[in-house]
């Protein structure tokens, strides 16, 4: 009776509602209450099923009512529809000869076929536990149904038998399935009036609202024993199959295995490949195919399915993704797009045979906004595209990884491609793809995939001419050829570094076209063009997507392509730079804390790549275009405008021919003091860091290593001095703490004025020893001793020189030889005046004779001092030079000052009463203020973060046993060794002079003889850099990455603490150490000491004192704490299971105290980061990103769901660790860089423990010695 009414509509609701009835207690039976429940409403629920009835009886009526309407695919099929008594009856008893099957009311059979296949969703979603809304789903059902033709809907019973009464319509239960979370299901409906198919509807409408499957769900092949047959039946309804995919036996159309049947859809007909295949079904087809990839996707870790269940759906996925527009099913098309985000990293046997067909259909979607086919009208434009993203990420790595492998083709043909000839096609793809998106999310993805290409293809070249070149060290050619490559590779190569690295141009014969973007070289510059103009024309207002290629730009300046491609890198710089002044031109209005988060990253951007490419700065042109930028960072405008005129917009202000404003006499307006800060970080950095990174200690330290106690151990004296300091403290403009040491360090060579400077300033401390010379040091003079000490005697000179007595004349002799004129007689001479005056004439005498006396006088003392010389013993001859008594002591704090122009009046005047003088004196006599300066040496120059790695076995839940595989390499997987490696380096905690995950043993060193003398662990899988003995460290210029793995020590060493004292102190491990600078000093230590430090494996080597943050601290002294977590994944299922909350009890770096914020043990899941790494059987590995809640953590290259090569796996998660932090610190309000708080500090200081002193007291006390 059913059997002749299925093609009934309101049969088949009705069958839906009691199929979804007993679903629900069947599972319940099955699974328990624990498993997401497939709830209905109350009338449904206890009208079609009593609850009296027992499991078996549930069991039984539910397997048989499943089947009560034999194969559900029939309906798609008039002919077997109507192939019963009452159309054959009607068909004879008509006037007209018609064909049972071209009956009206069999018009409607695709939309019952289609609702059928709805029913079947939501009981394998059931299954699968899929949470969602299906009342919903329903109405929106419904409602597309009466935009369809009315030629569609046609009656629904032969003539003849219709009846009066009105038929079971509108009987549409209000299912739901209740999981854990709420779906979030966003819906969109557009009419559709040329297709006569109901719209199609999948079961989830937003990637993003996806729930996670049931953990104990069924295995895929219980699903396909119960389902399949019908499934992949409907799969194939309406196609006609390539005369491969055929067979002889006879078709049965249900069965109960899948072993000896087949679709009764597939004909013994020879079509070609091309065939035009019939969409009148598509809809339910298009479902049919969504329900199969959501049960292939539900695979678990190591999971078995059938070899037949295998090949039936990857057939049924060729033909569904068909691209030609012959035969293009747009329906079918975008649901397998949209339900097989995991596809291809889920571990399905052969699926990689599906490789081409799947990029065509990517092609089809990603090239164009606005698809050409016909997309599922409940699927957004916007997921599909998204879904496809998340396929194509998942495709980028198989051409690299499997190279010359051959795909083989699905129909058998003779034609043949390999993996790597899809690199091409996938880089013009995602190329084309983050052109032209739109969507932030999808284009912040798409950045991660570029990211992850040019990483990829730059490793792979370089491993490429490794092996070359050693294959000809081995075997060196017979004779002489030219070596320019003809093959596919290109003969560039790539580096990944942190530093730049030289390189010979005559090994290189040709330099790559920048145009192959299939090569390192091109897909370079490519790459960095287009994300550049994207930047400057459509991103420039979207947060998200700008600090995502912000991150890509980074990425890229750390890939050093052989031979380097400078002049992109001269253009990434010069996009960068007028991206910035865009930003900073910008109006007003426009001015958030978003654009200038923008200016930031972009500034860190920039000083990565100056850093990385420091010749760059010898171009004149790109120098100019930095430091313009600098100084409209610093001062808010630049002291000349020059006409510039980016995208349209002109940014000029001045014009060339106005004279520049000196600094001096600019008004400081900078769009923010976050942007200033950036701007004077990049410019310190380019004094201090472009051309000398990394430091000759490495790149762990960017300050020097030496500080007072340090260097008082090798000063000239006989020791420390047991009361104060010997050091003279200055302040300089408020910012800078210098200070002086007088005595010279133990070099008994150059007895010279010298001043040792310890210099503690917003960017580090610096140390520098300064002599005063007379004479350039340099090979001739090795040393200023040979000049200093006593030369000998002389040679005497035979020639002593012709002595002359020549008489001076008051004028030359040649005057008396002149014949007077009459003018020289108009003047009379002395004598005529004087000879009529007497008195006049005696005046004359007496000073004539004065004279004469005066002379006589200085001849008798001239006559007495050459008597008195010669008999003193020197000089003469005879007597041997003597060198005067040196100085030994100088007041070098004074002439420094003096020298360096620090020293005058107008710096000991204050400006105002609230800013000190530009020079102030530190009062040294109060020890606090060497415990501030301890402080102030605590406060790094850089950026610290800290990433914690796990490794999960398969079923693992607990602390305890995670943290205990890493005791043994032979509890964890090879790959995870390797990966640790490429992480960093490992360094050990007393030696390292940077950061340690911990800042109780953060930068110091101890010396040789503190060292623990045990040995070092071997053999362990990772839990020697637990932080006790060895840490995996990475630094560039900008920042520094610890990656600690808690071993069973961390773990037995906080549950001792909380067991001993949980509410008096805080573990060891939580201390800071502030009886010693933070600085990287190298004094002993006491041994009872260090036998404390042996006894907990989680404190430093020393006794740790905590000391109370001050009332009114800012938390921002201290950067945020963020926590990420790498966990290694032997069983992918477990991420569900991972216990984040409880691990971070073993994660604390010391901070937590310092910054006040919550508890490790209240720390909310949901802020730590975590990055799920699973590798895959065929050596890739399948990435999960979770926790990024932030509005601006969405961090790359690393994407959820990305599948990467084992190459470059260490360098996208350390890459994507530190760019979740650097979000995270954009996005705190209190965050301030290290400088800032830096420089905060020196002005507490100043504040407290300046020596309020007039000029005459300040001159005074330069020139007494310093107050012990």
């Amino acid at each position: 009776m059913c059997v002749y009414w299925r093609h009934h509509e309101a049969l088949v609701t009705q069958w839906h509602r009691v199929n979804h009835a007993l679903t629900a207690r069947v599972l319940k039976i099955l699974y328990g209450s624990s498993y997401p429940e497939l709830s209905l409403s109350e009338e449904d629920g206890a009208q079609l099923v009593s609850p009296e009835m027992s499991a078996d009886c549930i069991i039984q009526s539910w397997f048989r009512f499943l089947h009560i309407l034999q194969n559900p695919v029939d309906l798609a099929k008039s002919m077997i529809i109507s192939q019963t008594p009452m159309f054959h009856k009607m068909a004879l008893e008509s006037q007209a000869v018609i064909d049972p099957s071209h009956y009206e009311c069999l018009q409607k059979l695709p939309q019952i076929f289609y609702k059928a296949m709805r029913g079947i969703s939501i009981m394998v979603n059931a299954f699968l536990g899929i949470a969602q809304d299906v009342k919903e789903e329903n109405l929106l059902t419904n409602m597309s149904f009466q935009h369809s033709r009315q030629s569609v809907l046609g009656p629904s019973t032969p003539p003849g038998q219709r009846k009066t009464s009105k038929p079971m319509v509108g009987i549409t239960s209000q299912l739901s399935q209740k999981g854990s979370k709420t779906s979030n299901t966003s819906v969109s409906t557009k009419p559709s009036s040329t297709a006569p198919v109901p719209q199609c509807l999948p079961g989830l409408l937003s990637l993003d609202s996806r729930l996670p499957l049931a953990p104990r769900r069924p295995k895929c092949n219980s699903i396909l024993h119960l389902f399949g047959a019908w499934l992949f039946d409907a799969a194939f309804a309406g196609v006609e199959l390539h005369q491969s995919h055929t067979a002889d036996s006879k078709s049965h159309r249900r069965s109960t295995s899948m072993t000896d049947s087949r679709p009764s859809s597939i004909h013994d007909i020879q079509t070609e490949k091309n065939q035009k295949a019939d969409n009148t079904c598509e809809a339910g087809r298009a479902e049919a195919c969504g329900i199969l990839c959501r049960i292939f996707c539900a695979h678990k870790t190591g999971e078995k399915i059938l070899p037949v269940y295998y090949s039936r759906f990857y057939i049924a996925l060729y033909y569904g993704l068909q691209s030609d527009e012959q035969h293009i099913s747009g329906q079918v098309l975008s649901n397998i797009l949209f339900n097989s985000c995991d596809l291809l990293r889920v571990d399905l046997a052969g699926v990689q045979i599906l490789a081409p067909s799947i990029l065509s259909a990517l092609e089809l979607v990603l090239n164009d906004l606005n698809p050409k086919f016909r997309v599922c009208d409940q699927i957004p434009i916007v997921e599909l595209r998204k879904a496809s993203v998340h396929l194509l990420l998942s495709m980028l790595s198989l051409p690299l990884h499997f190279k010359d492998l051959e795909i083989r083709d699905i129909l058998s043909s003779e034609q043949s491609s390999t993996f790597f000839s899809l690199k091409l096609r996938i880089i013009e793809l995602l190329h084309k793809a983050l052109m032209i998106e739109t969507d932030s999310t999808n284009t912040q993805m798409l950045l991660g995939g570029l990211m992850f290409m040019v990483q990829d293809l730059a490793l792979c070249e370089e491993a490429e001419l490794v092996t070359v070149t050693q294959l000809q060290q081995e075997f060196p050619p017979t004779e002489s050829y030219d070596a320019h490559p003809s093959s596919s590779h290109s003969g560039t190569t790539a580096s990944i570094g942190s530093s730049e690295t030289s390189y010979h141009e005559s090994s290189y014969h040709c330099i790559p076209n920048s145009q192959d973007i299939d090569t390192a070289y091109g897909l370079f510059a490519q790459a960095i063009s287009l994300v550049c103009n994207k930047l400057m024309t459509s991103w420039k207002s979207e947060l998200n997507t700008a600090l995502a290629a912000m991150e890509l730009l980074s990425g890229m300046a750390k890939v050093n392509i052989r031979p380097p491609n400078m002049l992109m890198c001269k253009r990434a710089v010069k996009w960068i730079c007028d991206f910035i002044v865009h930003q900073c031109s910008r109006p007003a209005p426009f001015h958030s804390r978003d654009l200038h988060s923008m200016i930031v990253a972009a500034f860190k951007c920039l000083t990565l790549w100056l850093v990385e490419h420091s010749r760059l700065l010898y171009d004149k042109e790109c120098l100019h275009n930095v430091l313009e930028v600098v100084e409209l960072g610093i001062s808010g405008s630049k002291s000349q405008e020059q006409p510039v005129f980016i995208y349209g917009g002109s940014l000029t202000e001045n014009k060339v021919s106005d004279p520049p404003v000196y600094k001096e006499d600019k008004r400081l307006m900078p769009a923010s003091m976050r942007v200033k800060d950036a701007a004077e970080a990049l410019l310190t950095c380019i004094i201090d860091q472009v051309g000398a990174f990394p430091p000759p200690c490495g790149p762990e330290s960017l300050l020097s290593l030496l500080d007072e106690k340090s260097l008082l151990k090798y000063v000239k004296g006989t020791g420390l001095p047991e009361h104060g300091s010997p050091f003279r403290y200055f302040v300089l403009d408020n910012s800078i703490i210098v200070g002086l040491l007088e005595q010279p360090l133990g070099n008994h060579e150059d007895p010279l004025p010298t001043v040792t400077a310890l210099i503690r300033g917003p960017f580090g401390r610096h140390a520098w020893t300064m002599q005063l010379r007379h004479s350039p040091r340099n090979s001739k003079i090795p040393s200023s001793k040979s000049i200093l000490s006593d030369p000998g005697r002389p040679i005497p000179m035979e020639n002593v020189g012709i002595h002359h007595n020549v008489k001076h004349r008051y004028f030359p002799e040649s005057v008396d030889k002149i014949p007077h004129t009459m003018a020289d007689k108009s003047i009379p001479t002395l004598e005529s005046l004087i000879n009529t005056d007497n008195k006049m004439r005696s005046d004359l005498d007496k000073m004539k004779r004065m004279i004469e006396q005066q002379m006589q006088f200085e001849n008798q003392v001239s006559n007495r001092s050459r008597q008195e010389a010669a008999k003193k013993p020197f000089p003469n001859p005879e007597t041997e030079c003597k060198l005067p008594r040196l100085c030994q002591e100088f007041q070098t704090a004074r002439l420094f000052l003096s020298h360096y122009g620090f020293l005058s009046l107008e710096a000991l005047k204050p400006a105002s009463s609230s800013v000190p003088p530009p020079l102030v004196m530190l009062d040294t006599s109060k020890s606090g203020l060497f415990s501030d300066l301890e402080m102030l040496d605590m406060v790094p120059s850089r950026d610290s973060d800290t990433v914690h790695v796990f490794y999960v076995k398969s079923g693992q839940k607990s602390q305890q046993e995670i943290v205990f595989n890493v005791s043994s390499r032979g509890n964890v997987q090879p790959q995870f060794i390797e990966f640790l490696h490429s992480l960093g380096w490992p360094v050990d905690v007393k030696r390292h002079a940077g950061w340690t995950g911990h800042i109780s043993t953060s930068w110091k060193i101890l010396e040789q003889e503190e060292m623990d003398e045990d040995e070092y662990q071997t053999g362990t899988g990772g839990s020697i850099y637990d932080g006790r003995q060895q840490v995996l460290y990475w630094a560039d210029v900008s920042s520094e990455v610890a990656f600690v793995i808690p071993s069973i020590e961390t773990y037995n060493k906080v549950m001792d603490d909380k067991s001993s004292d949980k509410s008096q102190m805080p573990p060891n491990r939580s201390c800071i150490t502030l009886t010693k600078p933070r600085s990287l000093t190298f004094e002993s230590v006491d041994k009872d000491k260090v036998e404390k430090g042996k006894e907990s494996p989680c404190s430093p080597s020393d006794t740790t004192v905590v000391r109370n943050r001050r009332p009114g601290r800012p938390t921002a002294m201290i950067w945020p704490d963020t926590k990420i977590f790498v966990i290694w994944l032997e069983n992918f299922e477990d991420r569900d299971n991972f216990p984040a909350a409880e691990m971070v009890s073993l994660t604390s770096t010391g901070l937590e105290q310092l910054t006040g914020t919550v508890p490790l043990s209240k720390v909310p899941e949901k802020d730590i980061s975590l990055i799920f790494i699973h590798a895959l059987k065929n050596g890739l590995f399948r990435i999960h990103m979770q926790g990024q809640t932030g509005r601006t953590t969405m961090a790359i290259p690393l994407v959820d769901g990305m599948v990467v090569s084992r190459r470059c796996l260490g360098t996208l998660v350390r890459q994507t660790a530190i760019n979740i932090c650097r979000r995270k610190r954009l996005e705190s309000e209190l965050y301030q860089p290290p400088h800032v708080r830096r420089k905060l500090k020196i002005q507490e200081i100043v504040k407290n423990y300046q020596m309020k002193m007039d000029i005459p007291e300040f001159y005074t006390a330069l020139f007494q010695d310093v107050p012990k």
